[in-house]
Formats: structure tokens, sequence, C-alpha cells
């Protein structure tokens, strides 16, 4: 009959899918583990004695300053827009990151739930919910970095400042403290493999600079120069000598005179037609 057909159908249906299961399950099992020891942890809260909403937290005179000057340029109503740059101030005045305390005090000053702040924070990466060093060292991951080296500088790094994985800060012994991290494409693909490293050492200033075209050698120097606070002494962007993003090579266009296109005289034409 039709019902007996159709039980066994459904019954067909379910073996073939528990028989799938198995068979996923098996092969997860059976697969090497990989994981990439320098993967940032996920961004969800924990309370620590230094990070919960017990902790008092407020902006500094300074800060509030500034913060008259952001929220003017919103209108009233809209004062959600100030929740990402007083978020960047929270951070800059906390040396790097920002705790619980902080968003809920964003949350006040832009009249907003304290959940809109919370997942803007969790949302960004630029935003850092846990403690880091003086200065914040974050490896460009993405194609064109890999391609031409970048998974071996990163290992490189670990193992020079002693750490094991992204989002552990080296020991004050060292010097000045690094925190490693790893960023999505830095747009500066043509100077690849680069990194990033934000300066915290001395909150609230903050500066925001590129390494590029690093070799090992070039990116210990760069640690090496953060670890003993010389970081004036290091060169900004390219670590080759490189002229912005310019071919290494030199030229290969425009390498003769350069014939400018002829350009209509505006005024000649004007006073011959008067």
């Amino acid at each position: 009959s039709k019902a007996t057909v159709s039980v066994l159908n459904w019954q067909c249906c379910v073996w073939c899918t528990e028989t799938m299961k198995t068979a996923l399950n098996a092969a997860r099992r059976a697969a090497p583990k990989f994981s990439r020891s320098y993967s940032v942890p996920w961004a969800n809260h924990v309370n620590t004695p230094q990070d919960n909403e017990r902790v008092p937290w407020d902006f500094t005179e300074e800060s509030y300053a500034r913060i008259k000057i952001i929220m003017s340029k919103f209108p009233p109503l809209n004062k959600q827009s100030g929740i990402m740059p007083l978020l960047h101030l929270a951070q800059w005045q906390n040396g790097g990151w920002i705790p619980v305390s902080a968003m809920n005090k964003i949350a006040q000053i832009c009249e907003v739930p304290s959940i809109r702040v919370y997942e803007t924070v969790s949302f960004y990466a630029m935003f850092n919910r846990r403690p880091v060093g003086d200065f914040h060292v974050q490896f460009c991951v993405t194609t064109p970095c890999m391609i031409v080296g970048s998974d071996e500088l990163i290992q490189i790094g670990l193992k020079h400042l002693g750490v094991e994985r992204f989002g552990q800060t080296t020991s004050p012994d060292k010097g000045k403290t690094i925190t490693l991290g790893e960023m999505e494409c830095m747009g500066c693909c043509v100077n690849a493999p680069m990194l990033v490293v934000s300066d915290y050492s001395n909150p609230p200033h903050f500066s925001y600079d590129y390494y590029e075209d690093l070799t090992p050698t070039t990116l210990v120097n760069v640690l090496d120069k953060l670890l003993q606070n010389k970081r004036d002494e290091l060169v900004i962007g390219s670590q080759c000598g490189r002229q912005f993003s310019a071919p290494l090579g030199g030229k290969t266009s425009l390498i003769g005179e350069v014939v400018v296109p002829p350009c209509r005289d505006f005024d000649a034409e004007e006073a011959k037609s008067a």
C-alpha cells in the first residue's frame, strides 16, 4: 500500500542520514588535527578582576574635551554615530584595550543600550577587549603576504619573542612589552610581507605605523627596537629602500623624456574671438 511505501521511504532516509553522520564523524576523528598556533581567541567577554562591570572607569578631562568636539558633529537624535570614535578614544586612553566599564560609559554618552556598544566592539578586529602590551604588533595574513613568506615570518617572530601564539604578551623582563596578533589585508600588497605596530606605550598618545618588505633579519630588527623602546630609530614603511610602492628594479615606464600632451590656449582663443 501507499502507507507501507511511505514508511519504508522514511526508514530508508533515516538510515541513510545516520550512516552519513557515522561516516563523517569517523572521518573527522581520523583526520590529522591542524591548529593555527597564531590564531586569535574569540572576543567573548569573561569577567576578570580588572575587567568587570564593578570596576569604575571614566574618561579623563582631556578626553571629555575631545568627546565634546566629536559629539558636536552628530545630530542630537543620532548620538549613536559617536560609538566608534569614542571607542577609539577609550582604547587610546586605556593603553590599548577597552574594558566593559568603558563600553557602558560610552553607551551612556551616546544614549544607546549597552549591547549596541558590545556588538560594535566584538565585530571590529581593531578594538581589543583584552589587555595588550606597550606595542601591538599585527602581521598581515592575507594571500599576497602569505605567498611571499608571512607564515615563516610569523613563526620567527613567535620564537624570537618567546610566545606560543597570537594574543600572548612578552614578559616585562625583556623590556617594553609586545603583544602579537594578526590582521587581514592592510592595503599594501605590493610591499608584502608586512606588519603594523600600534604604539600604546604612552597613553593617551597613540601611533600606528606600517613596516613593509620584511625579511627575517628586518623583522627581528623591528622587534628588538620595540623591546628596547627605540622605535624612533626605525624606518617607517619599506625596509628595503623602496620608494612608496614603486618597483624595486626602478622605473619600467616613462623612462625617457616625458612629452606633455598639447593643451588648448583658452586665453588666446578668447582673445581671438573677441
